[in-house]
């Protein structure tokens, strides 16, 4: 069906039928033949997985869900540096300007993602062992006591999460509190998104808010990852354009930063509480059932 829950079907079947899909998913993407666009879907799924989990965080026992938690994470680590390479070379595919220096950094990252690719049938099986372990506890929890207002809690948990990583983000824009903030933002992204069909018309806005959002902090991050390249090269094999690769990679950050602040500030602009009652009208309103 897709990552979302549907009007008239219960919270948990939901869960179980959510869980199991994008696990399927995700082993389909380790099959395909494009392994480095295989491994980067599978990571997707690994991420929607996981807001699954903390959307409906209790329908979970503590023990399980801190369990779950850190297999996926553990899984979508296996994959990061693949990952990584193949987003800088998109990032740097995107810059206007084309000089020795991002010819130099595209074959250094070439070579990377060479490397990594002659990784990834480890990786593979590694992934699908942690999946199909996931895929029994998921099959035989069965939690029937997801209810609305636990979900309620479970997203009014993230977007307050979210709150606290943008203040931090805006006290001091490192890239590491960036980063962080984009990770909680696209938690909720996907927390949105499973609920979309549950809601009023009112809740497109935020949603697209959202993914607005969390493209420019990505678009942010990546940059950010090529530009540790470039000042890695430019130390071993110092040259002029590599300064002017570095400005341009700079101007562009501060706009993209300045559009995800921007966009923060309406996405995450209420209190917690106000936006969890906001939720619990949307899907009092909603037919779905518990």
């Amino acid at each position: 069906m897709s990552y979302r829950i549907e009007k008239n079907e219960a919270l948990s079947a939901a869960l179980g039928r959510i869980a199991a899909e994008e696990i399927a998913l995700a082993m389909s993407e380790l099959r395909r033949r494009n392994r480095a666009r295989a491994m980067h879907n599978t990571r997707k799924s690994l991420k929607r997985l996981r807001s699954l989990l903390r959307s409906l965080r209790v329908a979970f026992p503590g023990q399980i869900f801190r369990r779950e938690n850190r297999r996926l994470a553990a899984a979508g680590r296996k994959i990061a540096p693949l990952r990584d390479v193949h987003v800088q070379l998109r990032a740097l595919g995107k810059l206007p300007a084309s000089n020795a220096a991002a010819k130099r950094i595209q074959q250094n990252l070439l070579r990377q993602q060479e490397a990594c690719t002659r990784k990834i049938p480890a990786l593979r099986r590694a992934v699908r062992q942690m999946l199909s372990a996931s895929r029994e506890t998921f099959a035989a929890l069965a939690p029937g006591r997801a209810t609305p207002e636990d979900l309620t809690r479970g997203l009014q948990r993230v977007y307050k999460r979210g709150r606290a990583a943008l203040k931090a983000a805006r006290r001091n824009r490192t890239p590491e509190n960036l980063h962080e903030w984009r990770k909680q933002a696209k938690t909720l992204g996907h927390g949105l998104d499973l609920i979309e069909r549950l809601c009023s018309k009112k809740a497109g806005t935020m949603i697209q808010r959202t993914e607005q959002l969390c493209q420019a902090l990505g678009d942010d991050h990546d940059l950010f990852l090529v530009l540790q390249v470039l000042r890695r090269e430019d130390a071993a094999r110092p040259a002029r354009d590599y300064r002017r690769l570095a400005r341009l990679i700079s101007a562009k950050r501060r706009r993209l930063q300045k559009e995800g602040f921007k966009l923060g500030r309406k996405v995450f602009g209420q209190k917690p509480g106000p936006f969890g009652e906001r939720l619990q009208s949307w899907l009092r309103r909603s037919p779905s059932k518990k």
